[in-house]
């Protein structure tokens, strides 16, 4: 698509676009609100079509904006970032908005940490958060539709990757189980039905497990699949279903969710790194640079 238009036209629909709402937008830009209605005014007359419609909640893209956004979305959060490292960037006087990608299990567990890290609480910093799709995350990079993602597999894709910690797995059962030595039985696998996650959410290494390590053991088609850790303990509790779950994770999740139990497994333990992804060329924005490095002091300690 040919654009001959402002380019501060075309970042007030960015952040319109990311924000979902005209009064954050305007926040977020340091603008009134009158001056991103008349922009997107401009930008409606340009584009011939409404880009954004109202909702109860703020605004929604037309398809349209969507197809833009899609388009525009990277080389405009690179000129914003050679223009912003023109004034350093300043932690402390900031109001930036980091996006970082992270599965039901990274918001539940990790970010707590990254958001004391990055002082999100007292400060003008902002922090979202987008659901990780392993399969969509290298380009979500790529675009800048996201800062930065954490997950479980690395990705394919010319993206910067890091290994923030290593994690293994084990075994969450009903609590009343009956095992010896904190170790599930291989009749207890066979005989039980299991939950598994789907591997959207980055954990390809369970899937890997089943196969090669408790081949003979495990079906290579779980019961029920679902899309998020979170609801595992429940249906776990409830059901009377195992579920092979990542143990530093869980082991933060645990207390409080009663009717389950972490056991080892009776197999080797799969192992996995937990990664930071990130665009190749991010430590060149000063911004980035200070995210990453924050999301890394956070998650480097036990």
């Amino acid at each position: 698509m040919e654009l001959t238009i402002d380019l501060n036209l075309m970042r007030t629909f960015v952040v319109v676009y990311r924000a979902r709402s005209i009064t954050r937008a305007a926040k977020m830009l340091h603008l009134s609100q009158p001056a991103v209605s008349h922009a997107l005014r401009r930008l409606r007359h340009h584009f011939e079509d409404p880009l954004f419609v109202r909702t109860r909640t703020g605004v929604a893209p037309t398809r349209l904006a969507a197809s833009i956004y899609a388009e525009v979305n990277g080389p405009l959060s690179q000129v914003a970032a050679s223009t912003e490292d023109r004034t350093r960037f300043d932690p402390a006087t900031s109001t930036r908005r980091f996006r970082l990608a992270l599965t039901d299990l990274g918001e539940a567990g990790l970010l707590p940490r990254i958001l004391q890290a990055t002082g999100s609480a007292g400060s003008g910093i902002q922090v979202e958060t987008v659901p990780l799709d392993i399969e969509t995350v290298a380009q979500d990079v790529l675009s800048r539709h996201v800062d930065a993602a954490i997950g479980s597999s690395p990705v394919h894709g010319p993206v910067a990757q890091e290994v923030l910690f290593h994690d293994r797995y084990g075994c969450l059962v009903p609590e009343d189980l009956e095992a010896q030595d904190g170790i599930v039985s291989l009749d207890t696998l066979r005989a039980l039905p299991e939950v598994r996650v789907g591997t959207s959410a980055g954990h390809r290494i369970i899937t890997e497990a089943v196969t090669t390590l408790g081949a003979g053991v495990l079906s290579d088609v779980p019961h029920v699949e679902v899309n998020r850790f979170t609801s595992l303990p429940r249906i776990v509790a409830q059901c009377g279903f195992f579920a092979i779950v990542p143990v530093d994770a869980f082991s933060r999740l645990i207390p409080g969710l009663e009717g389950t139990k972490l056991l080892e497994l009776p197999f080797a333990s799969p192992h996995t790194g937990v990664h930071l992804i990130s665009h190749r060329d991010a430590e060149a924005s000063s911004a980035h640079a200070w995210f990453l490095g924050a999301v890394r002091e956070a998650l480097s300690g036990p």
